[in-house]
Parts: C-alpha cells; structure tokens; sequence
C-alpha cells in the first residue's frame, strides 16, 4: 500500500502529507480527523485508506517522515564540530532551533507523539524512538572532551542532564522567536548566546574541575 503512495506525483503526494501532518500536530493523534486531511487535500476517504489501510498506519508513516526530514535538514546546516562538550551542545541547540523554525508542524508532531504516546501507538513509537536514538545519539558523543570533568563525576548522567538542560533551553528560545524570521533570530544571535552561556556557566560549575570552566 506503501508504495502506492510513494509513487505518486510529488505535488499529490506533498499536499496529502501537508494536510496530515498540520491535522496531527495541531490536534494529536487521537483528536486528528482523517475527514479533515482528505478534505484539505481533496482527495476521497477510501483513496487514503487505500495507501494507508488505518488511520494508524498514517501516523506511524508520518512520524517517520517526519522525523527523518528534521534530521537531514539538521545535518545540510554546516557546523564546526566542537571538542568541548558544551560548545558542541551550544551548536547543536542553535541548529535544532533553526530547523524547527523550518518546519514547526513537523517538530510538533514528532516531539507530542514522543512525549504523549497514544496507547495503541506506544510500542511502535518507543521502537522507533529508541531506534533513532541509538542510532545518532552516539555521533553527537564522538570525540567529546570528558578530561574537564569533576572526577567522581558520572560522565554518561552528567551528559543526561545536560542534554535535558539543553533542550529546556532551545524550547525557551523558540518560544521566544516564534513569530519573528530566522534572519531576525540571527540578528540576535549575540543575545542568545549571552543569555545561553549564563545557563551553561552553572552547568560547567558542577561538571567541571576548579579553574577548568571555560
């Protein structure tokens, strides 16, 4: 059924996903009406069915679509690649939040599938999850400088809490500019970056050995 779709014309295809992924991310998975999608990409009830078979079905395929653009809009934005554990997560905060200015329906409904599992959908997604996880989380880990840590210190939770930190903070900011350009966004990078080094600094406080913050 899958592949039905994946074979159609590219206009058709992107305003079927368009209409699905703006249904789901404003209303989640249990509230979505597929009347709506089909209504706004004026397509008939049993064709969308026909490519998905279940309502189900669609999400999980949305999900995945989703979550794969997100990563691959992600990795075409150059970067350096920081050695120090909390300029990479500075980086890395900066480029998420310029991808889910990209595209804020998608990251909506990645991050409340993730964090309000339908019941019926909890296995597949923590499957998924979990799979994508293992799968990037270990090249963000690569080459990071530890050497600074406080010893004692556990390296894998200090990193857990950072990251929980981090995310924290690039809700925060887009939050903040959510209604503004990403040009406007970039013209207050300096802002940002000061407000953001403030968190970071209490941070490398508890992690980092005496007179090793930098």
């Amino acid at each position: 059924m899958i592949d039905k779709f994946e074979n159609l014309p590219e206009d058709k295809k992107k305003r079927i996903l368009d209409s699905a992924i703006e249904e789901f991310a404003v209303n989640g998975y249990d509230k979505a009406s597929t009347n709506s999608i089909v209504k706004k990409a004026d397509i008939s009830k049993g064709i969308l069915f026909h490519y998905f078979g279940s309502k189900k079905n669609l999400f999980l395929y949305l999900f995945d679509y989703c979550i794969n653009t997100l990563i691959d809009k992600y990795y075409l934005l150059d970067d350096i690649e920081a050695e120090d554990i909390f300029e990479r997560f500075m980086r890395v905060s900066i480029k998420k939040m310029k991808v889910i200015q990209d595209e804020p329906l998608m990251n909506k409904l990645v991050f409340s599938a993730i964090t309000n599992m339908p019941k019926d959908l909890k296995e597949e997604l923590t499957v998924r999850h979990n799979n994508y996880t293992s799968k990037y989380l270990p090249e963000f880990f690569e080459k990071v400088d530890t050497t600074n840590f406080k010893e004692g210190i556990d390296s894998q939770k200090a990193i857990e809490l950072m990251m929980m930190c981090m995310d924290g903070l690039s809700s925060k900011y887009i939050q903040r500019y959510k209604d503004v350009s990403m040009d406007e966004v970039m013209n207050n990078y300096d802002e940002i970056m000061e407000d953001f080094n403030k968190y970071l600094d209490i941070l490398k406080f508890g992690i980092y050995k005496s007179g090793e913050s930098k």
